[in-house]
C-alpha cells in the first residue's frame, strides 16, 4: 500500500507550462542571490550605526558579525522547518516582506535606542545593539535560503533536490560577494547609511511582491505589504537624529562619521573634532592654540634644543599639533600620514589646514606609507591612530612596525606615542606590553601620564629614542612658567612603571584582548 502524500509535496507550488516554471526558478534564484547581497549590505552598514556609539574598534565588528551569524543560523533552521510544513511563493513573498519593513525601521530604532546601549559599555553594548537592530531581519534572511531550496526542489518534483540545494546555495553566496564588495568599495562612499537602508528594504519589498504575483492570486497581499513598506519607509526617512549642540558639519565618510562642533565665542573658541564616537583633536580656530592636554607632548622633541626639520604625525586629529610645530619652525616640513581623505578635507575647511602650506597630509595608512617612503627622515615621529576611544590599530603596535619607525628617524630622532591606559594597577596591561615592545626596538623610554590618577586610564606619552634624555628630563633648571616645567613635571619614573609585558609582534599581538581586559575592569 502506498502511503499518503506529505503535505510538503501537496502544498501549492508553481506548476503548469514550462515557461512558468522556468520564471519561478529564475525568481527563486534571484531572491536568493539579492538576500544574500541585502545581508551583507545591512550587515556593514550596520557599522555605521554602531560605531558612533562604542567606536570602529574590533569589539563593534566582533559583535556585529557574530550576532548576524547566529540570527542568520536560526533562521535557517526555522525556514527549513517552515518550508517542510508549507511550501509557496506566498510564504517566500511574506518574509521578504516583512524583512523588508524591519530594514526601513533600522535607522529610525537606531536613533530611538541607540543612546540607551550606549550606556551599556563599549563591549556589552555592541552586541546588545546588534541583536536589537538585527536579530529578526537576519533570522528572516536566513530563512529565505532553505524556503528558496525546497521550492526549487518541486519544480522539478523533488528530483533534483541536491542540485536545488546547490544552485540556491552557490547563488546565494555570490550575493553575498556582490553585496560585500558593493558596499565596501561603492555604496559607503556615494550614499548616506539611512539611504542605503532604505534602498536595500526597497529592492526586498519588490521581492516579495514579485512572489505574491507569480501566485496569480496576490494582489491582497501585495496590496498589505506595500501599505506595510510604505509606513515603515516614512518612518525610516523621516526620523532622523537631532544634531547636538554646536555641531557646524557632519559627514559620513567612508571611514568615519565626522563631525565638527564649535564651543564658545572668539577669542576663546574650542573648534573639536569628533570620529565616530571619540574626540580626536581641536584647537583655537581663531589662533590656532591647541586646547587638549595631550597635544602639547610633542614639544618633548626640542629637549635636545635643537630646530626641528623634519615631522610625521601618524593619524592627523585636527591638525593642531603639524600645525603649530609649521608655526614653530617655519622651515621644517611637516607630514600627516591619515587614514581618511575625508578626515583631511576637513582640516582644509575647518582646522586651518590650508594656512599651511608647509604642512603636507597623504591619505592612507600610516604603515604602508612608512614602507614606501624609504628614503625619507624624520626629527620626530608621533603616533596617535585609534579606532575609537581606545581601540588601536593592532597592525601599528607591533615590534616590526616599531622597527619601521626606527628606520625611518634621523640619529638623535624621537619617536612620541599616545597610549590611552593607566599607568599603575590592573589597567596597566596595555602600557606594560607597549613598553616591552618598544624596548625590542629603542634603548631609550620615557614615560608621562598626562592627567589624572595613575591607576585610571588617561594620556599617556611615550618618548622612544636611541639617544639617551634622561639628564634632560630631570634637569630643575627650568623656569616654572615653561613648556618643559609643565610637561616634566608629569613624567614617571622608570620603577613606577609596569613591567613583565606581552611583546606584540605581527604574528602573535593580542592587544585587542588587553584593551577589553581592560575595559572590563
Amino acid at each position: 500500500m502506498s502511503k499518503p502524500a506529505s503535505k510538503a509535496s501537496a502544498a501549492p507550488v508553481p506548476t503548469g507550462s514550462v515557461s512558468h516554471t522556468l520564471s519561478t526558478r529564475l525568481f527563486l534564484g534571484a531572491a536568493c542571490f539579492f538576500s544574500g547581497a541585502s545581508m551583507m549590505v545591512i550587515e556593514i552598514s550596520a557599522a555605521r550605526l554602531l560605531a558612533p556609539l562604542f567606536g570602529n574598534s574590533v569589539y563593534t565588528w566582533t559583535a556585529l558579525i557574530g550576532v548576524i551569524l547566529i540570527a542568520f543560523s536560526a533562521g535557517g533552521f526555522l525556514g527549513g522547518r517552515l518550508a517542510d510544513r508549507r511550501a509557496g511563493l506566498d510564504v517566500l513573498g511574506w518574509l521578504l516582506a516583512a524583512v523588508a519593513v524591519l530594514t526601513f525601521f533600522i535607522p529610525a530604532l537606531s536613533t530611538w535606542f541607540g543612546p540607551l546601549f550606549a550606556k551599556s559599555g563599549l563591549i556589552d553594548g555592541p552586541v546588545l545593539f546588534s541583536l536589537f537592530l538585527l536579530a529578526f531581519p537576519g533570522a528572516l534572511l536566513g530563512a529565505v535560503s532553505p524556503a528558496a531550496v525546497r521550492l526549487y526542489s518541486l519544480t522539478t518534483s523533488d528530483s533534483h533536490i541536491g542540485g536545488a540545494a546547490g544552485t540556491i546555495s552557490m547563488l546565494g553566496s555570490l550575493g553575498s560577494f556582490v553585496g560585500t564588495f558593493l558596499s565596501g568599495f561603492f555604496l559607503l562612499g556615494n550614499f548616506g547609511v539611512r539611504s542605503i537602508f532604505i534602498g536595500t528594504a526597497v529592492l526586498l519589498l519588490a521581492l516579495g511582491i514579485i512572489a505574491f504575483l507569480l501566485t496569480g492570486r496576490g494582489l491582497g497581499a501585495t496590496t498589505r505589504a506595500v501599505s506595510m513598506g510604505l509606513v515603515a519607509g516614512l518612518v525610516g526617512a523621516l526620523v532622523k537624529p537631532v544634531p547636538a549642540e554646536g555641531v557646524i558639519y557632519e559627514e559620513e565618510s567612508f571611514y568615519h562619521r565626522i563631525q565638527v562642533t564649535d564651543e564658545g565665542v572668539s577669542p576663546h573658541r574650542r573648534r573639536l573634532l569628533k570620529l565616530d564616537s571619540t574626540h580626536e583633536g581641536g584647537m583655537n580656530p581663531d589662533t590656532g592654540e591647541l586646547i587638549l592636554g595631550y597635544q602639547h607632548y610633542w614639544r618633548l622633541a626640542m629637549l635636545q634644543d635643537r630646530p626641528l626639520q623634519s615631522a610625521l604625525f601618524i593619524g592627523a586629529g585636527a591638525f593642531g599639533m603639524p600645525e603649530e610645530v609649521s608655526r614653530t619652525f617655519p622651515e621644517a616640513t611637516v607630514d600627516v600620514a591619515e587614514l581618511d581623505p575625508a578626515v583631511i578635507e576637513v582640516g582644509h575647511r575647518f582646522f586651518n589646514l590650508d594656512k599651511h602650506p608647509k604642512v603636507q597630509a597623504h591619505a592612507g595608512d600610516a604603515r604602508h606609507y612608512l614602507r614606501t617612503h624609504s628614503d625619507q627622515k624624520w626629527d620626530l615621529i608621533f603616533g596617535d591612530a585609534y579606532n575609537g576611544v581606545q581601540a588601536i590599530p593592532s597592525h601599528l603596535a607591533t615590534k616590526e612596525f616599531f622597527q619601521l619607525i626606527s628606520d625611518r628617524l634621523t640619529p638623535q630622532g624621537v619617536y612620541t606615542m599616545n597610549v590611552i591606559s593607566a599607568v599603575q594597577g590592573d589597567r596597566a596591561e596595555l602600557l606594560a606590553g607597549m613598553l616591552a615592545t618598544l624596548r625590542e626596538v629603542f634603548p631609550h623610554l620615557e614615560v608621562f601620564a598626562v592627567q589624572g590618577p595613575r591607576n585610571m586610564n588617561q594620556n599617556v606619552i611615550i618618548l622612544a629614542s636611541h639617544q639617551d634624555v634622561s639628564r634632560l628630563i630631570e634637569d630643575q633648571s627650568y623656569p616654572s612658567a615653561s613648556w618643559q616645567n609643565r610637561l616634566l613635571r608629569t613624567h614617571v619614573p622608570r620603577h613606577y612603571l609596569p613591567q613583565n609585558g606581552v611583546v606584540f609582534t605581527d604574528d602573535f599581538n593580542p592587544v585587542d584582548a588587553i584593551i577589553a581586559r581592560g575595559l572590563l575592569r
